[in-house]
């Protein structure tokens, strides 16, 4: 296949039997089903083609009441992945679009090569979805089964994720690294919100979406459902552009119902909490697979402000509980279908805590606890994070600092006020650092009208200078691009294709310059002039002039660095130039001009600068001759005057200061 990778069905019959040679079962296990390429970073499932035969409407609810988990472990894996499962009615819905059948369904991403063992957990009873492992009736013969399977090193390559590994939180950083070891910048599209209201899924007559303009960009061998070969185009092409134009991350929302759209949700109808749509879900889990061929993460966020309390007002048993069993079975759902997808982000909810009107407000409590459920859950590490409303950061992110929450990262709002993004965004990344636990920082969402079409603003100078140059000079993993105006009616992302570039030329010089980002920290202090911005680390600089002109750098270290200039606007050469050879003298800054041909233009002035510290010998510092210790002197008494009277004249008078050999006396 040119992109992406073949549907689970299309691939079982091939896939099965090279996995028969690299598997070995007990003998209960015989008829599980290892299915998927068995290489490193790619989605392995483990299939349970006997397990009990259910519908999607069965009184004896297939979602609720049955728990099927895995637990895989290597000799060279630091720790065991503990995978919620699910149930898959026939093992491939996405294509007959089944309501009904028996087989049950692990994903799980390997991390490195080797064999891997895993243990089967099934059980079944009232509510099993949601109890402890030692509860319930086993299901057999499934329960308490083993066996193992070989893994080889990935044979992908380029920006395919799967080459990358999986997508994960650092401790100590507030930058998102691949598994193997690169480091990732966020260049998204945050519109629409609703990009999974699309026509062409099950169950989703009432979406908003069909991306007609990029059916010519599915190309083919691309991944295909249900019985026309057409349903998949519009929404795989969509990907394909946006991978194309360097776009590495589309924010989409599993459900909006009472929403914006209310076009989008993962159940058999938009009520029904506790029903699940299967092939729906299966033809989501084809699309994001696509996503990770084509090197494009998702960033999921599970609710929207006018829903976040759907599932304790749906859930009537909940008992005003602040945290349903409804949502906690949403939770699960998701991870165990989409968990396993290399670049994968979580994200709580969108504009969580505002007081919307609708009266569906999520407190503080409540965060805490969604958050270490969901982490509990998400065996990966991958990134929770929370967006809000731009006026509640302080009240809803202030709590969550420091390490007694599971918030790893934040999704910031801005208002109307683009410019306040760099101050804002140092912000959070400082106090998150001060708290003790740095968060990963992204911009994604600006207030106003949005990122507008190049149609309307050709140069997008606001969007370059104050969002995406202001959010990255201050310490931000990144950001996304949200339309405002015609977000739920964007169908063809070419009419932003002039944003997409500037953004791309931001994270090309991220790339080809070899900026070491994730050691650099904001440094505002080491640039001269109010308003310019500074990311600096022990070895690099790199300075955004917002008003152009000439700045002089404080460079962090002495000795020869490599200085040259970049121009962050659409034209020209997308690499530095004027590259020169400096020397930074001991305590000492280095002034460089910017030139004057072709850096400056009549509305947007700014510019950027690198400066890398050569390789080489690190240049010794001259020795200083230690000083001579002198003798501490004696210090002499202090001796303070007083008040006298005297023949009724007041003055001051100063004792007289007896020496040890002779007696001082006034001149006379």
């Amino acid at each position: 296949m040119a992109l992406g990778r073949p549907s689970w069905v299309t691939a079982s019959a091939a896939a099965v039997l090279v996995a028969s040679a690299a598997t070995a079962v007990t003998a209960a296990a015989a008829d599980v089903q290892v299915i998927g390429e068995l290489r490193a970073w790619h989605p392995v499932a483990l299939d349970l083609p006997a397990g009990p035969a259910t519908s999607e409407g069965a009184f004896n609810n297939p979602f609720f009441n049955y728990r099927l988990t895995a637990t895989f472990t290597s000799a060279d894996a630091p720790r065991p992945y503990t995978i919620p499962c699910f149930w898959a009615a026939d093992g491939k819905a996405a294509h007959t679009g089944a309501t009904s059948g028996s087989v049950w369904r692990c994903l799980f991403s390997p991390d490195r090569a080797g064999t891997w063992r895993y243990a089967i957990e099934f059980k079944t009873g009232a509510g099993a979805a949601l109890k402890a492992s030692s509860t319930g009736t086993p299901v057999e013969p499934y329960d308490g089964v083993t066996g193992s399977f070989s893994v080889r090193k990935s044979d992908k390559t380029g920006g395919d994720l799967r080459a990358k590994g999986k997508l994960r939180v650092v401790s100590g950083k507030r930058y998102l690294r691949f598994d193997s070891g690169e480091y990732y910048m966020k260049h998204g599209a945050d519109s629409p919100e609703n990009f999974l209201g699309y026509r062409g899924f099950d169950g989703s007559a009432s979406g908003k979406h069909a991306y007609a303009p990029h059916v010519r960009d599915w190309r083919r061998g691309d991944p295909t459902w249900g019985m026309s070969a057409d349903n998949s185009k519009g929404i795989v092409g969509a990907v394909n552009y946006l991978a194309s134009v360097g776009v590495n991350a589309i924010y989409a929302m599993p459900m909006t119902v009472d929403g914006d759209a209310k076009d989008t949700w993962p159940w058999t109808s938009a009520r029904d909490v506790w029903r699940y749509d299967v092939s729906k879900l299966a033809q989501w889990g084809i699309l994001f697979d696509h996503m990770d061929a084509v090197g494009v993460v998702l960033h999921m966020v599970l609710s929207e402000t006018e829903n976040e309390e759907l599932f304790e007002r749906a859930d009537k048993t909940s008992g005003g509980r602040g945290f349903s069993d409804a949502r906690q079975l949403y939770y699960r759902e998701l991870v165990a279908r989409f968990g396993a997808k290399n670049g994968l982000v979580w994200n709580l909810g969108e504009e969580n805590g505002w007081a919307d009107g609708s009266g569906q407000v999520n407190t503080h409590s409540q965060r805490e606890a969604f958050l270490a459920h969901f982490a509990e859950l998400e065996p990966y590490g991958a990134l929770l994070a929370l967006h809000t409303y731009p006026g509640d950061k302080k009240r809803v992110f202030t709590p969550l600092l420091g390490r007694a929450t599971a918030l790893t990262g934040t999704s910031l709002q801005i208002g109307r006020n683009w410019a306040t993004t760099h101050r804002e965004t140092a912000q959070w990344v400082r106090a998150s650092a001060e708290a003790g636990k740095p968060w990963v920082v992204s911009v994604d969402e600006i207030g106003g009208a949005g990122a507008l079409p190049d149609a309307q603003t050709p140069d997008h100078n606001r969007e370059r200078r104050d969002v995406l140059w202001g959010a990255l000079t201050a310490g931000a993993a990144g950001v996304e691009w949200y339309y405002q105006k015609g977000d739920q009616r964007l169908e063809s992302y070419r009419g932003h294709a002039r944003l997409w570039a500037t953004g791309d030329r931001a994270m090309t010089l991220l790339r080809s310059s070899r900026v070491p980002f994730w050691a650099m920290d904001p440094a505002d202090d080491r640039v001269q002039g109010r308003g310019n911005w500074a990311l600096a680390g022990d070895d690099a600089v790199l300075v955004y002039l917002p008003r152009g002109g000439a700045a002089r750098v404080r460079l962090p270290a002495v000795g020869a660095w490599t200085a040259g200039w970049f121009n962050p606007r659409l034209g020209g050469e997308a690499e530095l130039t004027d590259v020169q050879s400096v020397t930074a003298p001991a305590g000492g800054g280095r002034s460089h001009s910017v030139p004057r041909s072709g850096m400056r233009t009549r509305t947007g002035r700014c510019c950027c600068g690198g400066l890398r510290r050569a390789p080489g010998p690190r240049p010794r510092l001259p020795r200083r001759r230690p000083r001579r210790r002198r003798r501490p002197r004696r210090r002499r008494k202090t001796v303070r005057p007083r008040w006298r009277r005297g023949r009724g004249l007041q003055r001051w008078h100063r004792p007289r200061r007896r020496r040890r050999r002779e007696r001082s006396h006034r001149p006379g």
